[in-house]
């Protein structure tokens, strides 16, 4: 989604390309694009002449004489200034303009989430959408007005930054970027920031905003702000879209999570988030073990397997698994004798169900990941690297203990299931990922033994 300097450098390129022309026509294709009256739209912005194209946070205002044309580009919205008009016509055109010149003025939209308002000039910024916007960054002038408007919502840092009705400018990629110029958690309380942290915010935002508006805003993925015309700021990004790179200032390994569905990359050193601790290992090698001895050094602690057992007894999850599994519902309640069965017997059933499965833990475990930040979380995953979340966690650990041992502790915990346990086991990728772990615990001693290296690893994280 285009942010604010992404906006800004369109606005300077509509100033050069259509500034002074008259608009001698408009065919919309998209109607849902036009979000004040149709008609007055229609046939109103005929005849206006394009003044000024100016800019109030992430919305393009057209300075028409008598009338303003307020536009919102949102995730993929782009204008066009081009000659000819049939070999340019393609099926992302929702609105183009004739201008009085012969050139035609597009805007093209493949996800057609943009909108347009044509307002009366002197309701332009007393009227929505343009009174739902805050002020924008250089426009604050009391440094403490951050710490004083987030004091009234319940949200974290992430989504305050992203909150337009506050402050206005900011979207997914640049919040990443002042929170961590800022040195602050994005999954803290917004309305714990200090006044010392409403500063450095509004400052930071400043200088980012700037410095990216002087690139001509970032090219991520598909956005680029005209034809032919891409940003240089990701060149200069230092957190979003880096996540498992080393962070530029401690090289710390940058990690990913999401709030309220974005996507949010930090440093857990920088930003004072604390580590987090993946523990995988092969069935019956003493994971939950381990886990329970972790929990004895006063670290908060997740198990997949507890996760998944609670989602079994959840009527809302039965009745979701229901509607996209109903063979393995029994008489209203999950049948894990049939999964077993079909994971045994249906490659393609087994592949479904654990995507499925995983999202959803994955979904939980980010869940308490974001809501647990002041100490170290440990989360017990057995099949790690196969849901893929190796890369959720500062640092992971392997659980080990020879295969005669495990093999009897599996027989003696659940000798009915053993053959199923045993079967769905092999397909652990744990062997072959075995060299990305950072450290490996040997579950062949004693108990005594298994605490003292638990203690020794977690030294070792603590003073990382």
């Amino acid at each position: 989604m285009p942010e604010l300097p992404e906006v800004e450098t369109v606005k300077r390129i509509l100033n050069n390309a259509v500034k002074g022309r008259t608009i001698i026509d408009v065919n919309v294709l998209y109607k849902r694009l036009i979000q004040s009256d149709y008609s007055d739209f229609i046939t109103n912005i005929k005849g206006l002449k394009i003044g000024n194209v100016n800019r109030k946070g992430k919305f393009l205002v057209f300075d028409l004489g008598t009338k303003s044309l307020i536009v919102h580009l949102r995730m993929e919205g782009k204008f066009f200034h081009l000659n000819g008009l049939e070999a340019n016509l393609d099926k992302h055109t929702s609105l183009y303009f004739t201008l009085d010149d012969g050139s035609y003025l597009f805007f093209k939209d493949t996800r057609k989430f943009g909108v347009m308002y044509l307002k009366d000039k002197d309701k332009t910024y007393i009227e929505p959408p343009l009174t739902e916007v805050g002020p924008e960054p250089f426009e604050i002038t009391e440094m403490d007005y951050l710490k004083r408007a987030y004091s009234r919502i319940n949200k974290s840092l992430k989504e305050a930054l992203l909150d337009q009705k506050i402050m206005c400018g900011l979207g997914n990629i640049y919040a990443d970027e002042v929170a961590f110029a800022s040195k602050l958690s994005p999954f803290m309380k917004a309305k714990d920031i200090t006044e010392e942290d409403s500063k450095n915010l509004i400052l930071n935002s400043r200088i980012i905003l700037k410095q990216a508006i002087e690139n001509g805003g970032s090219t991520i993925k598909s956005y680029h702000p005209a034809e032919g015309i891409s940003g240089l700021f990701q060149t200069f990004l230092k957190v979003y879209g880096h996540e498992n790179q080393e962070c530029p200032t401690c090289h710390t390994k940058l990690k990913k999570r999401f709030v309220g569905g974005r996507g949010t990359t930090f440093c857990p050193k920088c930003q004072h988030v604390s580590y987090t601790i993946g523990l995988t290992g092969e069935i019956a090698s003493g994971k939950s073990t381990v886990l329970k001895l972790f929990k004895d050094l006063d670290v908060y602690t997740f198990s997949a397997d507890e996760c998944v057992h609670n989602l079994y007894t959840d009527p809302t999850f039965i009745k979701l698994l229901k509607l996209k599994f109903p063979e393995v519902i029994i008489d209203n309640s999950i049948s894990k004798d049939v999964i077993y069965n079909l994971f045994n017997t249906n490659k393609t059933f087994k592949a479904r169900y654990e995507r499925f499965i995983w999202s959803v833990v994955k979904d939980k475990l980010n869940e308490f990941l974001i809501s647990h930040t002041d100490k170290i979380v440990v989360a017990e995953i057995p099949l790690l690297f196969n849901a893929g979340y190796d890369k959720l966690f500062s640092f992971t650990i392997g659980v080990e203990a020879k295969n005669e041992t495990r093999l009897k502790y599996l027989s003696d915990r659940d000798a009915d299931n053993y053959n199923n346990q045993n079967n769905i086991s092999k397909s652990n990728k744990y062997a072959e990922n075995r060299n990305k772990l950072d450290y490996i615990i040997s579950n062949e001693g004693s108990i005594e033994d298994l605490n003292n290296q638990v203690k020794e690893i977690y030294s070792k994280i603590l003073n990382s």
